[in-house]
């Protein structure tokens, strides 16, 4: 979901490693909007990571016929550490729709990748902070001075959320791997993570932890972001209005039935990955509160450009992101009016 994997800031985007990406491409299909086997035109979504209840939303309207009421199949390929980046994927043709975050897409565009957002599926990013209530950092002023746990790479946004705060950029960067052990023996004063992940691990083992997004020490951002090639936007509008429609229908669903997602990523998408139930249900309960978002967002799906042109700019040029498009270059907003859904 940022430039950090899900696992909780723990992991940075990891290129291939013994799959070739051409391998990865020409495994599949290449023919964008084809009618598939079981009818229907295909949009085929590159998900960010592996089938975990982050993706729930799509499970659903795959398993409630959201997608086939709109004619559509919506094959969903599986992310993970050796596979190429989302963008990747689309801009080569390997799928319809990509799963990013905006400074992916910023990016993608310097590599001459014309992709444009077309609606997220989080209005808030997970990613933020977890300490010890017994020593909390609820505040932007409290990072300050404080040792951090820092995967590689991820004092970016640590420096740009103090810059954004005007506040000194001073505190002890910690190395962190895969786990929360740092935190827990104190060796760390806080550790960025995902809210929906390390913070529900430590409350499991009993830990009295205190969580805070990045949006709420002021560095706001989407995640998930769902971005198709301008091309094939231009080509077929109707196609991506229909896929943006029955995927609002399903992370819809998930808010007002969250056992549902649970229970399809359990006992069928995700029911290789060894999950632990309660988990997953606890992690679906957190997130469907970032994907509903606060009373001033514009509905599930939405992306605001006052908000996009606003906050989430002035984080990206904070995060050293100096180049910055229009906003109507890198968002379509018209397409999520042409797929509201009653």
């Amino acid at each position: 979901m940022d430039r950090l994997s899900r696992r909780g800031f723990l992991r940075t985007t990891t290129v291939l490693g013994g799959l070739g990406a051409a391998g990865m491409l020409t495994a599949c299909s290449s023919a964008t909007g084809n009618a598939t086997e079981g009818g229907g035109k295909a949009v085929r979504t590159q998900l960010s990571w592996l089938k975990t209840v982050t993706f729930a939303g799509f499970y659903i309207a795959e398993q409630q016929g959201y997608f086939r009421d709109e004619g559509l199949s919506a094959p969903l390929l599986a992310g993970g550490p050796n596979i190429p980046d989302t963008v990747s994927v689309v801009a080569a043709g390997g799928a319809d729709v990509a799963l990013v975050d905006f400074a992916a897409l910023v990016k993608a565009r310097e590599s001459e990748a014309d992709l444009v957002a077309v609606g997220a599926v989080f209005q808030e990013t997970p990613g933020g902070f977890v300490s010890l209530a017994a020593n909390p950092v609820r505040t932007a002023q409290e990072l300050v001075g404080r040792r951090i746990g820092l995967s590689p790479g991820a004092e970016v946004l640590v420096e740009a959320i103090l810059k954004v705060n005007n506040l000194p950029v001073r505190y002890e960067r910690v190395p962190v791997g895969a786990g929360t052990g740092p935190l827990t023996k104190k060796e760390c004063d806080v550790m960025a993570c995902y809210v929906t992940a390390q913070p529900l691990a430590l409350e499991q083992q009993g830990v009295d932890v205190v969580s805070v997004t990045q949006g709420e020490l002021g560095l706001p951002d989407y995640a998930l972001v769902m971005a198709v090639r301008r091309a094939d936007l231009q080509a077929d509008r109707a196609r991506f209005a229909a896929y943006l429609r029955a995927v609002i229908r399903g992370y819809r669903h998930n808010v007002k039935d969250p056992e549902l997602g649970v229970r399809l990523t359990l006992e069928r998408y995700g029911k290789d990955l060894g999950l632990d139930a309660e988990a997953v249900r606890r992690e679906n309960e957190v997130q469907n509160d970032l994907i509903r978002g606060g009373a001033d967002v514009g509905g599930l799906g939405h992306i605001d450009p006052v908000r996009l042109a606003g906050p989430v700019y002035a984080g990206l040029r904070a995060r050293g992101i100096g180049t910055l498009p229009p906003v109507s270059e890198l968002l379509d907003t018209a397409l999520l009016r042409e797929a509201v859904v009653d």
